[in-house]
């Protein structure tokens, strides 16, 4: 792996990730997947490819769709990883993991039609009603 760009940690510092390369994409999921597997109104999350991305530390992983692995921190539990199935092989790293939390800025927002009613979106980003 080249220099690395940028890195992050679960809450207790067990897991550890670090990429090489800028994000394919950055978007904050609305879905209800996102939700419930976060615990958040969505998931801000940044698209690396699995080649410029590195981790160590133990997970927990577990699908929370056919096309979706979920991973978090074995330990504190906090949600790390989203790891889609489908080509190219891609590691979604949760932003607020990161350790300049200011370093990366989401692009969109995804899956605007599950919404929860009371978040407010007026940042200026594009808006999707389902993925993209």
């Amino acid at each position: 792996m080249n220099e690395t760009l940028y890195s992050g940690r679960c809450l207790c510092g067990q897991v550890r990730w670090r990429a090489a390369a800028e994000p394919a994409n950055v978007r904050l999921c609305h879905c209800r997947n996102c939700q419930r597997a976060t615990g958040g109104a969505f998931f801000a999350r940044a698209i690396f490819l699995a080649e410029d991305i590195a981790w160590s530390g133990e997970t927990t992983r577990w699908p929370t769709s056919p096309r979706i692995d979920r991973l978090s921190c074995a330990r504190c539990g906090t949600p790390m990883f989203a790891a889609p199935k489908d080509p190219p092989a891609r590691l979604g790293v949760s932003l607020a993991s990161l350790d300049e939390p200011g370093a990366i800025r989401p692009q969109a927002h995804i899956w605007v039609s599950e919404k929860l009613d009371w978040v407010t979106l007026d940042d200026g980003l594009p808006q999707h009603p389902r993925g993209v």
